[in-house]
């Protein structure tokens, strides 16, 4: 130890001799001056060494600062977890409340005897993983080939359509929409998880175009736009349900909550009074009519005189409400592509439009039925009355003319003759004031408050604004403007009796199990002329169908027809042309006890023109399908049992058979077909009934209707 040790001081000593030798005394004795490094070190230890007064301050200033922040984050805290405890608790609720809506099914349509007419159904999209299908180079050609004929087969979609949806650059493609659970079920069957499936729920209308009108249409939303659908849309809807469930942030139902169920109630469905077989009768007389008479539309309504019921509604040009948006028969696509789009939207307006209810028009002379009413209710013509025909009337400084020159005649004669002057002057003698008031009861100044929206109000001058000219013309149907239900509604009344009734179109309400909700009684307005005046106008019709001439061409021999027509020149330019004009025809059978009456308003023919052979021939059509569909017995007079001895044939009985052996049956006994409803034709089935019925003598040619479930 004392060895290292003197080690040690001998080389300290050696050093100092060094130092001294090298530098003298005065530098040996003097400390080596410090660089800044060691100046800063020194610093630091004398920080370290004593506490100044500034560093005292700065660790006081510290703590006070720390300290507030600790009572700040507490106080935070206790406000958040004492004050604001409960709203903080129901937004931690409701951050996992997941709430989710169930949409109810929409009701259905039906006809009177409950055909469907609009339904709610089920549509589904098929998606496919192309790269597992189709796109990868790991699959066979072979195996290519055959998925993409299955595709086909399945879908019904193109090949062509179906390589290049495959093809695509994305891995999940969309294969084909508007397919079947039966056609989904396959698909599964076939691919697996290759395959996905979105539903859709949508409206649809199972006959097409057939009463689209009234039937009407619902958005995207599954909401009514028109028609019934619109009218009825608080019914047919239903209410949502839901499901309230509480998750995590993953969606995962939490352990232990509870899911509360709100079970949607579905809508309500509505039964019509639309028979749908006269309906088919209507579309097809019009379609013929169009053909003949080059109109721009023709409108059609058909009503039960004694109830109100409306048992068909028809207008052209018709749409599909599958495809509103576009015109129904390929003729009129052709036209409607050809036009601007302000063309095309006018089309679509018309199209869509209830004429028969939102539309008005001059009624031209199917108004001289109520001007003859009105005159005989109010004792100011009888069956003596006489008037005189020249060829004109003179009115104020006007000359109102007529077609002919009918000398002296009766009211009946007048109407008969369709005699302009003859009117006018029964409308004089009655004076503006007591025709008014006429015309009121007859409900011309109110809405018919038929179930459909948009009813238009008619136009009809009061008694204060109407001078002998206005009162004159009205007296003929002209310078008033009224609705086709309008009129027709009001003609009604002499079929009842003379009761004005209140048109409608739904006569129950029933559940998603057929039980009913609401019946929707018949309606009485008011009793607008005496049952006696009420026979007299009947009695007038028929003599204008079957001896006055004017309405020949609806004559239906063995049946009682009445009627009257009307033709109501267009104003254009200010004033009234002859070259544009609205042609009509409202009747009634059979005369003798009414069950069906009707009006046909044939808008700006082209081809022919007066409501004779217009809308006769239209008019004439149907009532006989009707009357026969009704089971009305014909009674021939012998003049007409001579005519109508032709070689009958008997309609054989084909309820109870395949649809495919009664089709063949009847085309062997030389009979046309059709199936109702309209879109089952395609697809076999057991026919459940016939119209006509079995063993009923029939023309060659004639169709029968099968019935479909």
């Amino acid at each position: 130890m004392s060895k290292k040790k003197d080690k040690q001081n001998n080389r300290k000593q050696e050093q100092e001799r060094f130092e001294f030798d090298t530098f003298g005394y005065e530098e040996y004795r003097k400390p080596p001056k410090p660089d800044a490094a060691d100046r800063k070190r020194m610093r630091l230890r004398e920080g370290k060494e004593r506490i100044t007064s500034g560093n005292r301050a700065r660790l006081v200033g510290g703590f006070a600062v720390l300290l507030l922040l600790m009572f700040a984050l507490i106080g935070r805290m206790g406000y958040w977890q004492i004050v604001r405890a409960d709203e903080l608790r129901e937004m931690a609720v409701q951050m996992q409340k997941v709430d989710t809506e169930i949409e109810p099914v929409r009701g259905a349509i039906y006809d009177s005897k409950m055909s469907t007419l609009a339904e709610t159904v089920t549509e589904y999209e098929l998606y496919a993983y192309s790269q597992y299908l189709y796109k990868s180079d790991d699959i066979p050609p072979s195996e290519k080939a055959s998925t993409l004929k299955k595709m086909v087969e399945i879908t019904g979609v193109d090949s062509e359509t179906l390589l290049q949806r495959l093809t695509a650059d994305e891995n999940l493609v969309l294969v084909a929409e508007g397919l079947t659970r039966e056609q989904i079920e396959r698909a599964q069957k076939v691919w697996g998880n290759n395959i996905s499936v979105k539903t859709k729920v949508t409206r649809y209308y199972p006959n097409g175009a057939f009463a689209a009108q009234i039937l009407g249409g619902v958005n995207a939303d599954n909401v009514g736009r028109s028609g019934l659908e619109y009218e009825y849309n608080s019914v047919l809807a239903g209410m949502k349900g839901r499901t309230v469930r509480t998750t995590d942030r993953d969606g995962n139902t939490l352990s232990g909550s509870k899911t509360k169920y709100y079970e949607p109630k579905d809508g309500d469905s509505i039964v019509t009074t639309i028979d749908s077989v006269i309906q088919h009768f209507v579309e097809e007389a019009l379609e013929t009519g169009m053909k003949k008479t080059g109109a721009e539309a023709i409108t059609c309504i058909v009503m039960d005189p004694k109830t109100g019921d409306i048992l068909a509604m028809a207008m052209t040009p018709e749409y599909d409400p599958n495809k509103s948006s576009q015109p129904y028969t390929k003729t009129e696509r052709d036209k409607f592509a050809k036009m601007t789009q302000e063309e095309q939207t006018e089309y679509l307006s018309r199209m869509w439009t209830v004429r028969g209810v939102s539309n008005v028009y001059e009624p031209g002379s199917t108004f001289k039925l109520i001007t003859a009413a009105s005159a005989l209710e109010s004792n100011t013509s009888d069956e003596n009355s006489r008037y005189k025909c020249n060829g004109a009337i003179h009115v104020g400084n006007y000359n109102l003319r007529c077609l002919g020159v009918h000398g002296t005649q009766t009211l009946k004669e007048a109407v008969g003759n369709s005699c302009n002057p003859g009117m006018a002057r029964v409308a004089l003698d009655m004076g503006a004031d007591t025709f008014y008031s006429y015309i009121d009861m007859f409900g011309f100044n109110d809405k018919t408050g038929v179930d459909l929206p948009g009813e238009a109000n008619s136009i009809v001058k009061s008694p204060v604004n109407m001078g002998d000219v206005d009162l004159a013309t009205t007296g003929y149907g002209q310078g008033i403007a009224v609705t086709p239900l309008q009129i027709l509604s009001a003609v009604n009344c002499f079929g009842n009796d003379g009761v004005l009734m209140q048109p409608k179109l739904v006569k129950k309400i029933v559940d998603r199990d057929g039980n009913t909700v609401r019946e929707i009684e018949d309606k009485a307005v008011r009793q607008v002329v005496s049952s006696e005046t009420a026979a007299e106008l009947r009695d007038i019709m028929e003599y204008y169908v079957a001896e006055g001439g004017g309405g020949d061409r609806a004559y239906v021999p063995g049946f009682r027809v009445g009627g009257k027509t009307g033709t109501a020149d267009l104003v254009e330019g200010g004033s009234y042309s002859k070259k544009s004009t609205n042609t009509s025809f409202v009747a009634m059978a059979p005369m003798d006890d009414p069950l069906i009456s009707m009006i046909v308003i044939v808008y700006k023919p082209t081809k022919i023109r007066f409501g004779n052979l217009t809308a006769g021939p239209i008019v004439k059509e149907i009532m006989e399908k009707s009357l026969q569909y009704l089971g009305v017995e014909r009674m021939y007079t012998k003049e007409e049992a001579k005519a109508a001895k032709k070689e009958l044939i008997k309609v054989p009985d084909v309820t109870g058979m395949n649809s495919k052996k009664a089709k063949k049956l009847l085309k062997n006994y030389g009979l046309k077909y059709t199936v109702m409803p309209e879109g089952n034709g395609s697809q076999e089935f057991a026919v459940i009934d016939q119209y006509p019925t079995a063993g009923t003598k029939v023309e060659k040619n004639t169709t029968v209707y099968l019935y479909s479930e």
